[in-house]
């Protein structure tokens, strides 16, 4: 098995992480990667463009034809350089290029962040000229307008706050940027026993639940919050 090592940069932008990932990975498993070294929360659309292809979620094509379902699709590691757009509003940018393939080491658990420049824009705060406006005010401006954007985002934005240990803590944290519920969430919610819950994710393609049931990397089953009311319902 091989490693792919990373280095992901924002356009217009300082920003970057370099990470070592395995090769065998699905371009969503590399959406997940950027969201959390990046600190954002996987609140809006993403897609990549590898070669001319569109690879996105098939479900959310608004704006344009996705090609390949990014949680079907394995890392094109022929292609050096790729393209990742998060946010069709805030449309980030951000350009992914392999530095190198390397072969696994075992004494390394992956993902790893091994490199990085500066803290990722807050999510919705406007896109690149949004995050300018707030470096700037968070720079120089009036400590009235400061305050507003501490109390907007619930803390002080500090866009040189980045070290490689923070981005590692959420690469290993199961539940940075998971949504939903977990199997034991439900059971305690519904006061049914984890059995019968089980039962019910089985048999989920029998019943109104099939719609709201997903994977979080490919391990962890979840019910989307707005299923939550049906499952109580079924019982």
């Amino acid at each position: 098995m091989k490693t792919l090592k990373l280095k992901i940069s924002l356009k217009e932008t300082d920003i970057y992480r370099e990470v070592l990932v395995k090769k065998n990975m699905t371009y969503h498993d590399l959406h997940m990667i950027i969201q959390k070294v990046f600190g954002w929360q996987d609140d809006h659309l993403y897609e990549f463009k590898v070669s001319g292809e569109t690879i996105g979620d098939p479900k959310n094509n608004t704006y344009e034809e996705v090609n390949y379902n990014a949680k079907e699709t394995w890392i094109f590691s022929e292609t050096r350089t790729f393209d990742y757009a998060y946010d069709f509003g805030d449309d980030w940018q951000l350009t992914i290029k392999i530095l190198d393939i390397l072969p696994v080491d075992s004494n390394i658990t992956y993902p790893l962040c091994i490199g990085g420049k500066k803290a990722g824009p807050p999510e919705n705060c406007g896109g690149i000229s949004g995050y300018e406006e707030l470096i700037d005010i968070m720079a120089n401006g009036p400590i009235n307008e400061q305050e507003e954007y501490i109390e907007w985002l619930g803390y002080k934005y500090d866009s040189d706050a980045f070290t490689v240990s923070w981005a590692n803590k959420r690469l290993n944290d199961p539940d940075c940027c998971r949504k939903g519920y977990t199997l034991d969430d439900l059971s305690s919610m519904t006061g049914k026993s984890l059995t019968k819950i089980r039962k019910l994710i089985k048999s989920y393609g029998e019943n109104q639940l099939k719609d709201y049931l997903w994977k979080y990397e490919g391990e962890i089953l979840l019910l989307d919050p707005e299923g939550v009311p049906i499952l109580f319902d079924l019982y």
